[in-house]
């Protein structure tokens, strides 16, 4: 049991038996459960490594150590770090540079993180000089914002501007509350993720990416970012604030027009002024729709599952309060949602408790819980009841992947459906009771042999063949959260293939895609893949959170079939963000291939970036000539490195794997002091210092530390071991 601030405490329930992958750049610590997951995770890291290597132009002295968590359970034992909350999808401590971070049961969102965190380790090594535990002084001289390292680590792990971002940035500008740089500094309210990740988007496009680097060499000095800012681009941060400004309402205001707010077709039921909460999460209809259930934070702090009236979006009662009770020690709020019985008495929800996901069952109508099941995987999410009651399909997670899972509503029968890496994601069971929807990454764009993943669409699980239907139509953008009409012949899912998230509707008879709706912000729960749409079967009701003015609200309406027109015809071309018009850009337009850059001849070394007409070229690359056919030739992009995926990509051959061994490596060491005094007390040598030690998995530390005033009688000595 780790103690924690507060009288808290950080619960170990699982003793994990580490061993250790060595790749080229890291350390990859692994249980035996998650050893597959783990083997492509290391691949993916040498990846990430020489994609963000090339961008930065800085590479690692020693092999840095990534520690993973077969689940979000599973990770908040850690004892690396204290942080590791519901929402915490990693994170990157800066003493030892360790990355800790879950399996999320999607590789492209693995693959995300993976690369977000990586970033943070290639700044924690820029700052530190490549000595762990180094670089505290340089971090606390410059203290980078968050919208820098955050933002920063969204950019090179996403590349450009992704719907998700987007929907900020339109929301933001249409509102007036779009962030200048300095309120993103000092303001806590405004979210650095998206906003950053935007700024540095700009950034990239306007400048070129490996301007990037530059900026990032030279903040580690006492002259700080703003000068780091104005060597690399020749604009302070207030003139970029105001240009990145202008361009993200020059870009999204106009849009308006082609768009509209939810309120137009349907109506808002869950607000902030109705509810007092901000978050009003993975709405569920009753089958009658008369009720709805959800998840918000309310006028509180923590999110907690209520019920509410579907038609006024009054708040009856609060079903379950996580704060007090550990039997919902999490209610799985980020990526899953719960569901009504075809009775609408019984819900299923999945919640945490202790080391693993109960499904739990309450009965809404006398508020209370009726049936608990305990499921022996690493997680659940998104239950979904049968038509008859007597059971529920849910996605469950064991080794880090995901898969689709069916068990009887008393906890017996409980059967796999789907086994392999392929993510299995938001299962709804159809009306007549024989087919499964839901979303996956299964299709011609996923190739787990280059770790090549594609976009998730909606399929279908036949339950009397066992075989998988991918719908049509489904080839771009996010296609996820299936729901089924009343009479089973056409299903509702959110889509943000157009660039925005919206309701879409896939025909089942005439094999047909339309698009429902076409809002302006999105359709969206906080993450990409959270659920965010509910259809009542017996009232034909559909319920979808909206977002709007920084708030996630819910809308309802009734008969979303009415909304359907033509078919929907995809453009010849995706949608491409960008907050530059042509001749706006300072850079010659980014290669389609990518070029290797030539690295440093010494590790951490940075790499000066000359402007040219023709654009960014890195020292280290070879002028171009006036007559060249491709001035740009060596130009890096983040898009095209992102786009690279066999770019150093390892065979699994070439790692080797040993049990894990306690070995103490330093934390940090206090500066020591010394000094000599003489006064009217006495005379004579003062100093100290102190040391902190610790292993790689933080379960056990050891603290030492010492000081002289005067005289070696008055020395003082302490020593502290913890073993957690």
């Amino acid at each position: 049991m780790a103690a924690q601030y507060f009288g808290k405490n950080k619960v170990q329930y699982s003793s994990f038996t580490f061993q250790v992958i060595r790749t080229e750049h890291f350390e990859v610590y692994f249980y035996e459960r998650e050893r597959a997951a783990a083997l492509d995770a290391a691949r993916m890291a040498e990846r990430g490594y020489a994609r963000l290597s090339r961008i930065l132009h800085h590479q690692f002295q020693a092999r840095k150590p990534i520690i993973l968590y077969a689940s979000g359970s599973d990770f908040q034992q850690t004892n690396v770090t204290s942080v590791g909350g519901e929402g915490v999808g990693g994170v990157t401590e800066v003493l030892k540079h360790r990355m800790v971070l879950p399996f999320t049961g999607t590789y492209a969102e693995l693959e995300h993180l993976l690369q977000h965190e990586m970033v943070h380790q290639f700044q924690f090594d820029v700052f530190s000089r490549g000595q762990s535990g180094g670089g505290m002084q340089m971090l606390n001289a410059v203290n980078p914002p968050l919208w820098y390292m955050e933002g920063m680590a969204e950019y090179l792990s996403l590349g450009p501007i992704d719907p998700l971002t987007a929907m900020s940035l339109r929301d933001a500008a249409l509102e007036g509350h779009l962030p200048t740089i300095e309120q993103m500094t000092f303001d806590p309210r405004v979210f650095p993720y998206h906003f950053g990740h935007a700024l540095w988007a700009y950034i990239g496009e306007r400048w070129g990416d490996e301007v990037i680097g530059e900026i990032l060499q030279g903040s580690a000095s006492s002259r700080g970012i703003d000068f780091a800012f104005r060597r690399a681009l020749g604009r302070s941060l207030e003139e970029l604030s105001e240009d990145w400004h202008d361009a993200v309402q020059t870009t999204f205001l106009p849009q308006l027009v082609d768009h509209y707010r939810a309120r137009r077709i349907a109506k808002g039921i869950l607000s902030q002024q109705r509810s007092g909460g901000s978050y009003h999460l993975a709405p569920a209809l009753s089958p009658d729709g008369k009720d709805i259930a959800f998840l918000t934070e309310g006028k509180s702090f923590f999110v907690d599952l209520y019920l509410g009236d579907a038609e006024t979006g009054r708040v009856k009662r609060r079903l379950i309060k996580s704060t007090v009770n550990t039997n919902y020690e999490s209610l799985r709020f980020i990526n899953s949602a719960g569901s009504f019985a075809p009775d609408g008495q019984s819900f299923a929800i999945a919640v945490k408790h202790k080391d693993r996901d109960d499904l739990v069952i309450l009965d809404v109508k006398r508020d209370r819980e009726v049936g608990r099941i305990a499921i022996p995987l690493n997680g659940v999410t998104s239950p979904s009841w049968s038509p008859d009651g007597r059971q529920l399909v849910f996605t469950g997670y064991d080794g880090g992947w995901s898969d689709l899972f069916i068990v009887n509503r008393d906890g017996s029968g409980l059967r796999r459906l789907t086994s392999d890496r392929y993510a299995d994601l938001h299962p709804a069971w159809s009306p007549d009771g024989k087919t499964i929807a839901f979303t996956t990454d299964r299709g011609p764009g996923t190739d787990f042999t280059t770790l090549r993943f594609g976009n998730m669409r909606v399929a279908l699980y036949h339950l009397n063949s066992g075989s998988i239907e991918l719908l049509n139509h489904m080839d771009r953008g996010k296609n996820i959260n299936p729901v089924w009409a009343p009479d089973g012949k056409s299903l509702a899912f959110v889509s943000d293939r157009t660039g925005i998230s919206n309701i879409f509707m896939y025909d089942l008879t005439d094999g047909n895609i339309y698009q429902l709706s076409d809002v302006y912000t999105g359709v969206s729960g906080i993450t990409p893949f959270s659920p965010c749409l509910s259809w009542a079967h017996k009232a034909d009701r559909l319920a979808f959170t909206y977002y709007q003015d920084g708030d996630y609200d819910v809308y309802a309406l009734d008969n979303p079939r009415s909304l359907r027109r033509h078919p929907y015809q995809e453009p010849a071309k995706p949608l491409v963000f960008s907050l530059l018009t042509p001749p706006s850009r300072d850079t010659a337009a980014t290669p389609a291939t990518v070029v290797a850059v030539t690295p440093p001849e010494r590790p951490n070394e940075a790499t000066s970036i000359y402007r040219s007409a023709a654009g960014l070229r890195s020292s280290a690359a070879t002028p171009p000539t006036a007559d060249s056919s491709r001035a740009d030739s060596n130009a890096v992009s983040v898009r095209s490195l992102l786009d690279s995926a066999t770019l150093a990509l390892p065979d699994t051959s070439e790692f080797t794997i040993r049990p894990y061994r306690t070995r103490f490596t330093t934390d940090f060491v206090a500066q020591p002091t010394v000094g000599y005094t003489r006064n009217n007390f006495g005379r004579g040598i003062f100093g100290g210092t102190a040391i902190s030690l610790s292993d790689m998995l933080g379960d056990r530390v050891v603290q030492l530390g010492g000081g002289l005033n005067g005289r070696l009688s008055e020395a003082q000595v302490f020593a502290n071991y913890i073993n957690l």
